[in-house]
């Protein structure tokens, strides 16, 4: 093991940085390549050092972590969550489909975050998210959610990357603006109490993580 990938696991162990989550927002290729870095330098530390920083449990758990990661299957997916004035917040509902989803979807080829999310809106809520204010709206990283894809084979995992519309404002005038379109059969203001059989799983994480924000409502 090289003397640069030793002193890049020393140094992520010293500073006591979460690598699970991170671990799993990098492309395929870069995961492959610090897995081979970590299990290197946790296999290296464990046999040679002995202390209360690192144990060979924790080492055992990224190890496996690493392992599992690798072999998922991702499916990368951007969301807009919206909350209105009374503190609920928007999920949408597809033809044929049982349950709600935050709105959002894929990104097409070449398109960023923000181009992606402004066409997904104008496709499943009738607004833009650039001219239908008056007020000047941007996109503000909410936070990432990674759980099991609803309705794909085990093991297929969805991650999906939130905004939210700022300043307030603008957020509260689109809120007012929107309608399903063709795409969509139901809208629907949730508060923390809505039915969690009737939402994904990446949904059920948004509303209670929103609640724990004190960004929702009870009931």
């Amino acid at each position: 093991m090289g003397d640069g990938s030793m002193m890049l696991t020393r140094l992520l162990l010293s500073q006591s940085i979460t690598i699970a989550v991170s671990f799993t927002l990098l492309d395929l290729p870069i995961r492959r390549s610090l897995r081979s870095t970590f299990l290197a330098g946790f296999s290296h530390l464990r046999n040679t050092r002995t202390n209360n920083r690192v144990s060979t449990s924790f080492s055992s758990d990224i190890m496996s972590y690493a392992a599992a990661t690798e072999s998922s299957t991702f499916i990368d997916k951007l969301a807009l969550i919206m909350i209105n004035s009374q503190n609920k917040q928007l999920v949408a509902r597809s033809y044929g489909k049982s349950v709600f989803y935050t709105p959002g979807g894929k990104r097409e080829h070449g398109e960023t975050d923000e181009q992606a999310l402004i066409r997904e809106c104008q496709e499943e809520l009738s607004i833009n998210l650039s001219t239908s204010a008056t007020k000047l709206a941007s996109l503000q990283l909410y936070g990432v959610f990674q759980a099991q894809a609803f309705g794909k084979p085990e093991g297929t995992m969805v991650r999906m990357t939130c905004y939210r519309i700022c300043p307030r404002e603008a957020e509260l005038e689109l809120v007012n603006l929107v309608k399903a379109n063709s795409e969509i059969e139901e809208l629907k203001w949730i508060d923390h109490g809505f039915e969690r059989e009737k939402l994904t799983v990446t949904g059920i994480m948004i509303l209670d993580d929103l609640k724990e924000k004190n960004l929702l409502t009870d009931t």
